[in-house]
């Protein structure tokens, strides 16, 4: 036999099949001859440093050993089988049903060596023979504790972890869903989960420790069984004891022990360190010469298996000068036995376990070394890596995954910046989600209305959807987060009335979801996309409402919309060129606002007029007017206004470019000082405070102030105090901003008001800590409310006209673009009508409203227009 052969055959032993395979029962493997020692040093010699790995020797110091000798120096406290295996990436083996055997009977001796020296012994009751293994046994027991080593700690982690952190993942997930809260409170409610699944572990891990659990094998197995709730010292005592009579039973009660953790070691019914182990447990036996107690060490053993039925994760190497025939007494006649001399020893395994295949439970190998001819030689150490690096790793990556995975999992439910469907862009949540957690606080009353009425919805209806697009959130730097989504709120509350009064009415329901385009409509184009991806899927979506700003990047959004061929109603947006496109207008795109165009050909008009200076008192008709527009690269609204007028205006007007409020001011100062009559200011309502500012300072005695339709926070600031305002301003509005005074809401009236005040109501209570000051300032613009429920109207409208034909099968989103087009019907804002032709989607016929504010006076109306071509076509108040 070749030294490769013996190598290659201790290898294939001494490997564990792969985890989804049945372990195969290892035979013991004897080598008998002269030079039989020496063979089977070699045999091991191939597998000994890659696995669990101990030699049994007959004698050691001097001196006969016992069986609890040899399974002491196996898997005692310093046991050889509990040394880590180097580079295996496991933990060792650990052995504590044998290891408190162990204990027991060293305590017995030296209890009787300290009796024998004069100490006084116990009375001979049992309660008093119990307490002198009661308290010395509870201080072993804490030594042992298994989180004091790294080993323990990993075993502590795994064992008991798991479970609890399942646990604390379902309670983050459940607690932040029910409670819907979001940001630190999700981080106490995760931390408190955590805390709470460590805290459980311990509690774990302390009753397996106790001698309850960790030792209640010993109330199964059949050698010296443990009584039902007897204590664990008296139990220990009575092993002890039982050796002085019966050393026999004691002794198959230790080997049965020591393969009962050999057993827990290589468990694959855990996620135990035996997932990763690749190769069995390792004892040599170097002589089991007849009347050695290497031989009873077998003998035990063979019989311990033979009675319980198991299979061992062990490989047993000895020696002997000759075979044992009396190894396996009455048990099996025979040995199975084969030729030692036979040049392939992979075959020769191979036919020993077919043949051994009906023999139980143990059945030996017997190699006899005399028919060998020759030295073997050296043992081929080449094929010595038995234990694969990818076992052990895959084996951690299982354990780690048992307890970091539903950690993880709740922890990124819960501390996850955005809820699914947004994604995280510029320090915002964009995309498409009806999750409020992450919009702004403000607006989660109104969103949360919506979402009621959405669930309301019976699973048989069937169902359309609205998306609403619009800022739903604001960046945590921004100081004023209330009035930042004012005209959002607005906006949602006049969707939210007309799906209220839809749902009421027949089988078909409107659905309303939201997609959120980030602060000042920056990233309109990302929620666009999440739209159309979605859209892509789903046929019932039948609109866009929203795309409430003139700007680059809503363009681009409408741009991206017609490419999903999805209708998107804007609802406050009025630059003419929003919809142009790559030189193309867009045939999906409708304008609920009177454009720009319109508003320059009616505030010409007004200062062709005269313009109210003050309260029974007009200017000069076409004065001299300073045109403040903002110099943005991203809007569209400023510039689109402000040219439009300028070549609308028949009388002097001169551009004053600003960026911010330091340059606007600047220009106010210049204007001022060139003699304007009257400032057109152009740009965004949140500098409107800049302009007031600059006027006072500079020219509010000789000149006034007209605005464009951004004047709501004005507004707000009249409508909170109409007697003791300091607001002077004359604007443009695209709906009556005061319905109330005309009648004009109709049958819309009280539902929009009241959703508007409660909204209103809410939105005052979400002000942060610190700016209860600014509270009364948060009130909400009606226009964009009355211009979104007529947006709302229009897709219902269209859907109403879809379904006096309607079959199964038909699609929703092209038939309310069909009946989109050459629509009429009268919403909150009056008539709404759009053009039959592809390309040319603005609202006809709208009106533009007209009002001055005077300081300590309530807001005035001047008058309406309803331009057509170039004529204003207003009517007066009077």
């Amino acid at each position: 036999m070749s030294a490769s052969a013996l190598g290659a055959l201790a290898v294939r032993m001494a490997r564990r099949p792969l985890i989804g395979r049945k372990d195969v029962f290892v035979p013991a493997v004897i080598f008998t001859g002269e030079d039989g020692a020496v063979h089977a040093r070699r045999f091991v010699g191939t597998v000994a440093g890659e696995v669990p790995y101990a030699e049994l020797n007959s004698s050691h110091n001097g001196r006969d050993t016992q069986i609890r000798d040899l399974v002491e120096r196996a898997a005692g406290e310093d046991g050889d089988l509990g040394a880590g295996v180097s580079g295996s990436l496991l933990p060792a083996p650990r052995f504590p049903l044998t290891q408190i055997i162990l204990w027991a009977l060293r305590h017995r001796d030296e209890q009787a060596a300290l009796w024998e020296n004069g100490e006084e012994a116990p009375d001979g009751s049992q309660r008093a023979l119990d307490s002198a293994y009661r308290e010395p046994l509870r201080q072993w027991s804490r030594g042992r504790t298994p989180v004091r080593s790294l080993s323990g700690r990993f075993e502590y982690a795994v064992r008991f972890l798991s479970a609890p952190s399942i646990g604390a993942a379902a309670v983050t997930v459940v607690l932040t869903e029910w409670l819907d809260t979001g940001g630190l409170v999700n981080v106490w409610i995760l931390i408190g989960a955590v805390t709470s699944a460590f805290a459980l572990a311990g509690l774990l891990a302390g009753f397996w420790s106790s001698g309850t659990f960790r030792y209640g094998w010993f109330a199964r197995q059949p050698y010296i069984p443990r009584g039902r709730g007897e204590w664990l010292a008296g139990y220990v005592r009575r092993v002890a004891e039982t050796e002085k009579g019966d050393p026999e039973i004691v002794e198959r009660l230790l080997v049965n022990a020591l393969l009962e953790d050999l057993r827990l070691a290589y468990s694959r019914g855990r996620p135990w360190p035996g997932w990763g182990r690749s190769g069995y447990a390792v004892l040599l036996i170097e002589d089991a010469g007849h009347g050695t107690v290497g031989r009873r060490f077998l003998t035990t053993l063979h019989k311990v298996l033979a009675d319980t039925g198991r299979m061992a994760p062990l490989l047993v190497v000895a020696a002997a000068d000759e075979w044992p025939a009396d190894l396996c007494g009455g048990d099996h006649p025979t040995a199975v036995r084969v030729n030692p001399a036979a040049s392939d020893m992979l075959k020769v395994y191979a036919e020993w376990r077919t043949r051994s295949a009906k023999v139980a439970p143990c059945p030996y190998l017997v190699i006899d070394t005399g028919m060998w001819r020759g030295d073997a030689g050296a043992v081929d150490m080449g094929r010595r890596r038995v234990i694969g690096r990818l076992r052990p790793v895959g084996y951690w990556l299982i354990a780690g995954t048992t307890v970091l995975a539903p950690l993880g999992f709740g922890a990124w439910t819960v501390l996850r910046t955005c809820e699914p469907g947004l994604s995280l862009l510029g320090g915002q949540c964009v995309g498409m989600s009806n999750a409020t957690k992450n919009y702004d606080p403000a607006l989660i009353p109104i969103l949360n209305l919506i979402n009621r009425e959405n669930d309301l919805i019976p699973p048989s209806a069937k169902v359309f959807k609205v998306i609403y697009l619009g800022p739903l959130t604001t960046p945590s730097e921004s100081g004023d987060p209330g009035t930042r989504v004012l005209s959002t709120a607005s906006e949602l509350v006049g969707i939210h009335a007309r799906q209220v009064e839809f749902n009421e009415r027949g089988q078909w329901r409107m659905r309303v979801e939201f997609a959120n385009a980030g602060e000042d409509y920056r990233l309109a184009v990302e929620a666009a996309e999440a739209v159309a991806e979605r859209a892509a899927e789903d046929r019932s979506i039948a609109a866009v409402i929203g795309l409430g700003w003139s700007r680059k990047s809503v363009q681009k959004a409408i741009g991206v919309l017609r490419g999903a061929q999805m209708p998107a109603l804007t609802t406050t947006a009025t630059a003419d060129s929003l919809a142009e496109v790559d030189g193309e207008r867009s045939g999906y795109f409708y304008r609920m606002a009177p454009p720009n165009s319109q508003q320059a050909l009616v505030a010409a008009h007004w200062l062709g007029q005269g313009l109210p200076a003050a309260p029974g008192e007009k200017l000069d008709p076409n004065p001299k007017v300073g045109i403040l527009r903002q110099d943005d690269a991203e809007e569209l609204y400023s510039a689109d206004l402000a040219d439009s007028f300028k070549r609308k205006y028949v009388g002097e007007s001169v551009v004053h470019d600003f960026r911010d409020s330091a340059t606007l001011k600047r220009e106010i100062r210049r204007a001022c000082d060139d003699g304007v009559d009257v400032l057109f200011y152009t740009g965004r309502g949140e500098l409107l405070a800049a302009v007031r500012q600059g006027w006072n300072d500079f020219c509010a005695d000789e000149v006034v102030v007209l605005a464009g339709d951004e004047a709501d926070t004005a507004l707000a600031e009249v409508e909170r105090d109409p007697q003791g305002h300091r607001v002077d301003l004359r604007f443009l509005a695209l709906s009556n901003p005061a319905p109330h005074k005309q009648g004009v809401l109709g049958r819309y009236e009280e539902h929009v008001k009241r959703v508007l005040e409660g909204a209103q109501t809410d939105l005052r209570n979400s002000v942060p800590k610190g700016q209860e000051r600014r509270a009364g300032n948060l009130m909400l613009p009606l226009s964009p409310a009355m211009l979104a429920h007529d947006a709302a109207l229009a897709v219902t409208t269209a859907l109403d006209g879809l379904l006096t034909g309607w079959a199964e099968g038909m699609d929703v989103r092209a038939g309310v673009q069909e009946h989109l087009r050459g629509l009429k019907v009268t919403g909150a804002t009056g008539e709404i009508e759009f053009s039959a032709k592809r390309e040319q989607h603005d609202a006809l016929h709208r009106t533009v409203w007209l009002y001055s504010i005077f300081p300590k006076k309530p807001l005035e109306f001047e008058m309406s227009c309803a331009p057509t071509g170039s004529d204003a076509n207003c009517t007066s108040s009077g």
